[in-house]
């Protein structure tokens, strides 16, 4: 089976029908939990960047400014900053 859907996958792995390449992310909780288990921890996975378009950097909109403050609290990584 091909998926291109993360809850597909996610739900076919929970089943016990397959195998699936994911992103950590947002499978915290099922890799902690010991319901989901990474096959090859030692293999380096493809590193999938997170861009964000938005009109101005000038005038940023406070949601844009705490979108980016919340994803940099679940990622760890720290982004540029996008007022200067």
């Amino acid at each position: 089976m091909t998926a291109n859907d993360v809850g597909t996958m996610h739900g076919v792995c929970l089943a016990g029908h397959g195998i699936a390449q994911i992103l950590a992310l947002g499978a915290e909780q099922l890799l902690a939990s010991g319901r989901m288990v990474d096959l090859f921890p030692d293999w380096p996975d493809e590193i999938f960047p997170l861009y964000a378009a938005y009109p101005s950097r000038h005038h940023l909109p406070v949601k844009v400014r705490a979108f980016f403050d919340f994803i940099v609290s679940l990622t760890g990584t720290p982004i540029e900053d996008l007022t200067a």
